[in-house]
């Protein structure tokens, strides 16, 4: 009886061995339409200053980081193509990004779309209203 419950849990084990090796093999994929993604680095500033801002949020659809001591992000796996850079402070800090800045990107798959110039954050009070339409 001994022998029988041996083979029979070795059988199983050998079963289950074999279907977690074999598992990603063949078909089930996603039909060869995966998402080309790259990323997209750069650096925040405060603008009275030039100084790098670190701690600040930089977005781009449900992708997100937090920039270092310097200033500096990068966010990973973004969509290649068009996308919008959503920059934001801790509501404490009370920082803004003043209005028509752009902040539009030309992510390019498998590459990493570094912005021209330092994003420049400005005291919330200080942000200018934007222009009349």
């Amino acid at each position: 009886m001994t022998k029988t419950r041996r083979c029979v849990g070795l059988g199983a084990l050998a079963l289950i061995a074999a279907a977690v090796l074999f598992a990603g093999c063949g078909g089930g994929g996603d039909g060869g339409n995966a998402v080309a993604t790259g990323s997209v680095s750069g650096t925040i500033t405060y603008a009275a200053t030039g100084n790098p801002l670190g701690g600040i949020t930089v977005a781009i659809g449900g992708i997100s980081t937090t920039t270092n001591a310097n200033g500096q992000f990068t966010l990973n796996g973004v969509p290649a193509g068009p996308q919008v850079l959503l920059i934001t402070a801790d509501a404490a800090r009370d920082l803004a990004i003043p209005p028509g800045v752009p902040l539009a990107v030309d992510v390019t798959a498998g590459g990493t779309t570094q912005l021209p110039a330092p994003v420049q954050m400005v005291d919330d009070v200080d942000t200018p209203p934007a222009p009349p339409s």
